[in-house]
C-alpha cells in the first residue's frame, strides 16, 4: 500500500495535476482515500521529502518544491552540461567584472604573487530563468593574457577557458561546505539574506597542470543538491594541479 500510495502521488506530479508549490494531499485525506494506516500515509510523503520532490511546512502541510539540479561528484563537468542533462535551458548573466591584486589566499590557489593581476568576474547561473548559483571567479590574466577581454556573458565558461587558453581542462580540487548567504548573493538567489546556502570552492586546471581558474560558488539551498556513490575500496585520484592547497 506505501508503494501504491507513492506510485499515485508521483504519478499526479508527472502528470502536471500537481504543479510547483501546489499542496499535495494530507495524511488524513490519504487516509481515507487509500485506506491506509497512518503511518503508511506518513511513509510516503517522507520518501517523497527524501527524494527531494516536496517540502513540508509545519502547520500548512506538504507541497510540491521547485526541481532539484543533480550534480555527479565523481566526475568534471560544466554546469551547462549537467543544466542540459537535466533537460532545463542553461543561462548565465554578469554580474561584475573587474581587475583586482591578487590576495594571499587567490594568490595560493592560482599559483600566482600576491599583489599580481588577476581578472575577478561574478556571474549568475541560471537554469530556465531561475537563479541557481552565484559563481564568483579568479582567473590569472597575467598566466592567460587572453582571458582579459572574453566574452563573460557566455553561458559555458569551461568553453571559453579551453577556447581561450588553448588548452583542454583536466582536472580540478573542490572543496564542499556551508555558508550563509550575504546581501548581495542573497539578491541574487532572491532568498533572505543569511540564508544557508551550500558553498563550493574549485582549482580548475589545464593541460600542463596550471591553474587557469579559483572559483567560489554560492548555491540556492532548493534548487540544487552534489551526490555521488560511494565504495569501499579507495580510488587513485591521480594527479592534481600543482599550486594551490586546500583553503
Amino acid at each position: 500500500m506505501y508503494h501504491q500510495i507513492l506510485l499515485g502521488l508521483t504519478g499526479r506530479i508527472e502528470s502536471g495535476e500537481v504543479g510547483v508549490g501546489d499542496r499535495l494531499p494530507s495524511e488524513a485525506d490519504l487516509v481515507a482515500e487509500f485506506g491506509v494506516s497512518r503511518t503508511t500515509a506518513r511513509r510516503a510523503l517522507d520518501e517523497l521529502r527524501r527524494q527531494g520532490l516536496v517540502r513540508r511546512e509545519p502547520g500548512r502541510g506538504t507541497f510540491l518544491a521547485s526541481p532539484r539540479l543533480r550534480s555527479n561528484l565523481a566526475y568534471l563537468h560544466s554546469f551547462s552540461e549537467e543544466i542540459e542533462r537535466w533537460g532545463y535551458r542553461p543561462g548565465a548573466r554578469l554580474v561584475s567584472r573587474e581587475e583586482r591584486a591578487a590576495g594571499e589566499e587567490v594568490a595560493a590557489r592560482l599559483g600566482v604573487e600576491v599583489g599580481e593581476r588577476v581578472l575577478f568576474v561574478r556571474r549568475l547561473r541560471l537554469a530556465d530563468e531561475r537563479p541557481i548559483f552565484v559563481c564568483d571567479s579568479y582567473l590569472p590574466i597575467g598566466r592567460f593574457p587572453a582571458l582579459e577581454d572574453a566574452d563573460y556573458g557566455t553561458v559555458s565558461l569551461s568553453r571559453l577557458l579551453e577556447e581561450r587558453t588553448g588548452r583542454r581542462i583536466e582536472h580540478a580540487r573542490q572543496w564542499i561546505g556551508a555558508a550563509t548567504a550575504d546581501e548581495d548573493v542573497a539578491g541574487l538567489l532572491e532568498i533572505p539574506a543569511g540564508v544557508p546556502v551550500l558553498k563550493i570552492r574549485r582549482i580548475t586546471c589545464v593541460t600542463g597542470e596550471e591553474p587557469a581558474e579559483a572559483v567560489e560558488a554560492y548555491f540556492h539551498p532548493e534548487r540544487y543538491q552534489h551526490y555521488n556513490e560511494l565504495s569501499v575500496d579507495p580510488v587513485e585520484l591521480g594527479v592534481w594541479c600543482r599550486p594551490g592547497t586546500a583553503p
